[in-house]
């Protein structure tokens, strides 16, 4: 038995206090009204000082020396990052929760004299138990936050943890941007039975696009680490992408469209056995919405080899095993 089940919001969209000394239109009016910029980022366990039980065990175990003083350093540069991007909405997976988004708040909070500048809204995902979500910040409203989560009972073996997609709708100047926010099955493991339940995430993203996005003309866009390089999607007879749907008995596909350039020689968003991967993606259901798209390498963020330089606890070193991706959305209508 496949069930799909629609979870409720979990958390409800975040506000972030000192926002309130402006009104929205203060807030809103100096912003390009033609397009937004997203940036996503894998900001690879990214957990607060305190000890929940939830952590990952280089975090807590007695030798570690995570503590708050490395976790106010690691935000410090997160937020240096965030400054330095200057997106609309900043996209974040591996995040442990809510408290990190008031944090970061609290740290860009001499913004508050920037109209414009402000992340007026958040929002944060995670099941129960889990060590690691997903956070959104937004300078545009957020709304009908709602997590979408698979309980597949039809495989020889048992669903391992897999997260939910969270949908979100953001507001800019009077468009809807609806985003589906994901963090894939990783290929830890066996790599064969890790794609099965990669696909079931596929297939679940594929139904949330089509459901909304049939006879809408707003603005469809799927965004994270999907664990899963560019090369491995599904391709149909004219090349173009395509997710498979629930309903494959009636041959439903999806056809979607990315911003990387498929050259195996470009620099990608992870780097894993010598090899550049584009696993970290954007993905639109139309080719015009998407007017710029890039990897942001700024060289705090790579090592002298060019990799990413990933963040290390003990000598508190680094960013994230990732690197951050931008892209641009226009506002004007297709």
């Amino acid at each position: 038995m496949i069930k799909k089940i629609k979870l409720s919001v979990k958390i409800a969209v975040l506000q972030i206090p000192f926002i309130f000394f402006f009104s929205c239109a203060d807030i809103l009016d100096f912003s390009n009204k033609d397009s937004i910029t997203v940036t996503n980022w894998n900001v690879q366990t990214f957990f607060d000082g305190n000890n929940d039980g939830t952590e990952y065990s280089e975090f807590t175990n007695k030798n570690s020396k995570w503590n708050l003083e490395r976790y106010e350093s690691r935000l410090d540069k997160l937020c240096d990052m965030i400054e330095k991007t200057d997106s609309d909405v900043f996209v974040m997976e591996e995040i442990e929760n809510e408290k990190i988004l008031y944090d970061i708040s609290n740290r860009l909070s001499h913004k508050v004299w920037q109209p414009g500048k402000v992340y007026q809204y958040a929002a944060f995902e995670k099941d129960d138990g889990s060590s690691i979500g997903l956070g959104v910040l937004s300078r545009y409203k957020i709304s009908d936050v709602r997590f979408h989560s698979l309980d597949i009972r039809t495989e020889s073996e048992e669903k391992p943890s897999m997260r939910p997609i969270m949908e979100l709708t953001i507001r800019p100047h009077d468009r809807n941007v609806h985003m589906f926010v994901n963090h894939w099955k990783s290929k830890s493991g066996d790599e064969e039975t890790t794609k099965k339940w990669r696909r079931w995430q596929e297939c679940l993203l594929s139904d949330l696009c089509f459901s909304k996005n049939e006879y809408s003309s707003d603005i469809f866009i799927a965004v994270g680490d999907f664990n899963q390089d560019i090369r491995e999607f599904n391709r149909n007879e004219m090349e173009n992408i395509f997710l498979t749907s629930f309903e494959r008995e009636k041959n439903k596909t999806l056809e979607i469209y990315s911003p990387w350039d498929y050259d195996e020689s470009e620099i990608g968003s992870y780097y894993f056995s010598g090899d550049w991967e584009r696993i970290d993606h954007f993905f639109c259901t139309s080719p015009d919405v998407i007017e710029h798209f890039e990897v942001l390498d700024f060289p705090e963020l790579l090592t002298d080899d060019g990799i990413p330089d990933k963040y290390k606890i003990s000598p508190n070193t680094g960013y994230s095993d990732h690197l951050p991706i931008m892209c641009q959305i226009t506002l004007r209508e297709l």
